[in-house]
C-alpha cells in the first residue's frame, strides 16, 4: 500500500506542482483569503484542494503534457505559467472590489472629508473610511454570494481548456483583464453617482445661500451639508453595492468563460 501510494506521488509530483502553484496564486489574489487568512492556513487550504483535484486531473493529462521533471527550465517557465493564470483569475474580482473602493473615494474627495483614512491591508495603504467601508461591504457580498465558490469552478474549468502544463496565453486574455479593469471602473462609478450628484446641488445650494446671505459663515454651512447630504443618501443606495456586486459577478464568468 505504502509503495503504491509513493509510486503514484512520484509519477504525479510535476502535475501537484502546477496545480498547486496555479491554485496558490489564485488563493494569494482573491479578496478576503488573499489578506485576510494567515498564510499557513492558505498554505493548508491549497494544499487540500491540490490533493483533492490531482487525482481528477490525473487520467486527463498525459506523459507528455507536464514538463519532465529533469528540465528545470522547462519546468520553471511552466511554473511561471500556472502562477499567471491563477492571478488572472483571482485578480479579476479583485478589481470589482477595487472599483468599488474608487468610488468610495469619489464620494469623500467630493464631500471633503479626507480626514478619515483607515488602513487598507490589501494595498498596504491609507484610504478613507467610506472607500474601506464599502470594499469590505462588497467583499463580504462576494463571499455570502458564492464569489468563492465560482471562482474555484473557473480554476476547475480552467484547467479543461488550459490543461497543467500546455498554457498557451492568448490575446483574448489581455482582453479580459481591460475589460475587467473597465468593468471595476464602471462599478465604481454606479455606486459613487447617486452621492455625488447629491454633494453637486448641495454645492449648488451652498453657492444660492452664499449669494442671497453673505453674511453667513458659508464654509461651516457648506460643510455641514455636505455631510449631512453624504451620509443620508449614502444609506439610501449603499444597497445598491450587492446589486452591483452580484451583476458583476455574473459577467465576470461569462467574461472567463468566453477568454478561455
Amino acid at each position: 500500500m505504502m509503495e503504491s501510494v509513493t509510486q503514484y506521488l512520484a509519477e504525479h509530483l510535476v502535475l501537484g506542482l502546477l496545480v498547486l502553484t496555479r491554485l496558490s496564486t489564485l488563493l494569494m489574489a482573491m479578496p478576503a483569503i488573499g489578506t485576510g487568512v494567515p498564510a499557513r492556513i492558505r498554505a493548508m487550504l491549497a494544499l487540500v484542494l491540490t490533493a483533492l483535484l490531482v487525482p481528477g486531473l490525473a487520467p486527463e493529462s498525459a506523459s507528455e503534457s507536464v514538463a519532465a521533471i529533469q528540465n528545470l527550465i522547462d519546468l520553471a517557465i511552466a511554473v511561471a505559467r500556472e502562477a499567471l493564470v491563477g492571478m488572472l483569475i483571482g485578480s479579476t474580482i479583485q478589481l470589482i472590489i477595487t472599483g468599488v473602493q474608487l468610488g468610495g473615494e469619489a464620494i469623500t474627495s467630493t464631500s471633503g472629508m479626507q480626514l478619515g483614512d483607515a488602513f487598507d491591508s490589501t494595498s498596504g495603504s491609507q484610504i478613507p473610511s467610506i472607500s474601506r467601508l464599502m470594499g469590505l461591504l462588497a467583499t463580504a457580498l462576494m463571499l455570502l454570494m458564492g464569489g468563492h465558490r465560482i471562482l474555484l469552478g473557473v480554476l476547475m474549468d480552467s484547467f479543461v481548456s488550459l490543461p497543467a502544463g500546455r498554457v498557451h496565453f492568448q490575446e483574448s486574455m489581455l482582453e479580459l483583464l481591460w475589460s475587467q479593469l473597465a468593468a471595476g471602473t464602471s462599478a465604481g462609478v454606479r455606486v459613487a453617482a447617486p452621492v455625488i450628484a447629491t454633494l453637486l446641488l448641495s454645492n449648488v445650494l451652498t453657492g444660492l445661500i452664499s449669494r442671497t446671505l453673505p453674511q453667513i459663515n458659508v464654509l461651516a454651512i457648506g460643510l455641514s451639508l455636505n455631510a449631512l447630504a453624504m451620509m443620508v443618501v449614502l444609506a439610501l443606495t449603499i444597497g445598491s453595492v450587492g446589486l452591483i456586486c452580484r451583476d458583476e459577478l455574473l459577467g465576470l464568468v461569462q467574461r472567463i468563460n468566453a477568454a478561455w
